[in-house]
This record gives C-alpha cells, sequence and structure tokens, in this order.
C-alpha cells in the first residue's frame, strides 16, 4: 500500500508516524488486518487505544467473552471475567492464572472487605457466583468504536489505491464519522444494528487449513442500492452494522426487509447455517461455497 503522508483522522502530517494499526483491535484476537505505518498516526493511535477502543474491551460485554475463550490482550495478559455473589451487587473478577489456579478477587477494592466475608478459608459453602455474558456494550461508547474500525476498513478496502486513499482525507463526505470517532461531538448518538446471527460456538472450515475452526469475528463493507455504504463487524455470533455516511440505520433494516433478513457476511457470501446432531449433541455450522473469504478473520483457531 502507498503510504500517505496525512493522518486519516486528524489529517495531520503523519510520515513520522511508527505504529502500525489493527482495524479489529488485538485484545481482540485479530492480528492479520494492518493499516500501515502513517495510516493513522500515533497520536490518533494512542487516543483510540485509550479512550475508544478501552471503555469497549473492559466492558462486561466484551470482557467476558474474551475471557471465556481466553483471548489475551495486546501485551498477552489474560482478561478475568466479571461477575457478581448472587444475592449482592458486589462485583467479582474471576481469572485463571498460567498454572490454571484460580483468581478470585473484587472488582473494585472498596468492596474487599464485604468480600472476604464470603470467602474465606474458614467457609466451606461458598455463595455461588453470576457471570453474565450478555452482550449490551454502552451505545455511544460501541457506534465510536465502530466509527473508528469503519473509516479503517474502508482504507483496507482499497489497499494500494493512493487515489482512494487521498479522497477519503480530504473529501468533506467522511468528515462526520472522522469527528464522530475522534470525539463524539459530531452527533449525540449514531445508531448501530445489532443482532446474534449464530450461536457463540459455530464452525467453519478453515479456508487455508481445511480444518474445522470456531466463527470468532469479521467484518465487511457494504454498498446497498440507495446508495449507502456500511460496515459489518462480527464477532462470536454478533453482527453489528454501521451505517459510515452518517447516524441512520434506516437504509440497512429495508435491506434486510428485501433480502429476507440474510446476512451480509453469511449468506451473501455463499455460507448458510447448519444444525447437525452429533454424539446426542446439537452442533452449528457455516458450510456452503465461500465467496470473499476476506471478511474472516481466522486468527482466533486454538
Amino acid at each position: 500500500m502507498s503510504i500517505t503522508i496525512k493522518c486519516i483522522f486528524c489529517k495531520k502530517p503523519s510520515h513520522t508516524s511508527k505504529s502500525v494499526e489493527h482495524i479489529i483491535p488485538e485484545s481482540l484476537g485479530s492480528k492479520k488486518k494492518v493499516l500501515p505505518k502513517g495510516i493513522v498516526c500515533d497520536s490518533c493511535n494512542q487516543y483510540f487505544a485509550l479512550k475508544v477502543e478501552k471503555p469497549i474491551l473492559s466492558h462486561e460485554s466484551f470482557r467476558n467473552v474474551r475471557a471465556y475463550y481466553q483471548v489475551p490482550s495486546k501485551k498477552g495478559k489474560m482478561p478475568s471475567m466479571v461477575g457478581t455473589i448472587a444475592g449482592t451487587d458486589i462485583k467479582v473478577a474471576f481469572k485463571l492464572n498460567k498454572d490454571k489456579s484460580i483468581n478470585l478477587q473484587p472488582e473494585n477494592e472498596k468492596d474487599r472487605e464485604q468480600f472476604s466475608k464470603f470467602y474465606n478459608n474458614e467457609i466451606v459453602d461458598f455463595p455461588p457466583l453470576l457471570f453474565p455474558i450478555n452482550v449490551k456494550p454502552p451505545k455511544k461508547e460501541m457506534a465510536r468504536f465502530l466509527a473508528k474500525m469503519a473509516l479503517e476498513a474502508l482504507v483496507y478496502r482499497h489497499e494500494g489505491k493512493q487515489e482512494w486513499l487521498d479522497m477519503i482525507i480530504e473529501s468533506p463526505h467522511y468528515d462526520l464519522i472522522r469527528e464522530f470517532a475522534r470525539s463524539g461531538r459530531s452527533f449525540t448518538e449514531w445508531p448501530f444494528h445489532q443482532r446474534r446471527i449464530f450461536p457463540e460456538e459455530t464452525q467453519m472450515i478453515h479456508p487455508d487449513t481445511g480444518k474445522w475452526v470456531q466463527v470468532g469475528f469479521g467484518h465487511d463493507i457494504m454498498l446497498t442500492s440507495y446508495p449507502e455504504t456500511y460496515f459489518i463487524f462480527l464477532y462470536y455470533g454478533i453482527e453489528y452494522a454501521f451505517n459510515i455516511g452518517g447516524p441512520s440505520i434506516n437504509g440497512y433494516e429495508l435491506w434486510l426487509e428485501q433480502n429476507n433478513n440474510i446476512s451480509p457476511l453469511i449468506e451473501r457470501h455463499g455460507l448458510k447455517l447448519v444444525l447437525k446432531e452429533i454424539k446426542g449433541e446439537i452442533m452449528y455450522f457455516l458450510e456452503g461455497e465461500m465467496s470473499g473469504s476476506e471478511a474472516f478473520d481466522f486468527d482466533n483457531e486454538r
């Protein structure tokens, strides 16, 4: 890819920037889809990591999924699951240590005294713990997270085309999403569409190895006939659709209605969800002749 001398977000000179940018954060498991140095300047990269990605990655909606599937952070640390002691409002953090021993701590230090009353060496019958895996991220924070990934995915889609890169940087058409991702000030809210399209444990055949792997995450760009451009993001069966051009999902909802509610990342790529009974257990698979395998990222194979 030709390197631009301007950052796609702040439009400031970025030829001295040293960091590459992962479209989907490494802490969600992605390592393959990376924008080269200078596409996103070091300053914006650091800002997004702290102010845009961290609030979502640390929220229990994503944190508990990451912990359940043992997806390490960028620095290789395993996230803990956040839950509550049944019958109380005391939050706890649960994780496995490297030696497979259990580490259970209060999520908030202010609760340590109360936590110690429930969990100490003298108690035999410990109260149960509740660990929700409900994906309900805070709306504005999630919208900014999607906006950041969406603009980067659009650049990645036109890899190697300097004229497209220059247009994305200079065109006022993309200033709304740029400003919303960077500051959240262009609109008070930017709606997105969220739905579950298959169970978390769904598997598919790896296009390169031919092995069955869990479908973890992926993304794609979709242009509707209106025309509107949508960024589609998938994470363990939850699909998000985000309008790159402006804060409306009416066009996407109409597209779903006209296309029998198919998924832009599944049926549109030639796949279908299949249920099979294996050894008395119902399992879910994505099968079919897949086109556009770049929509999926298989770094989560393990």
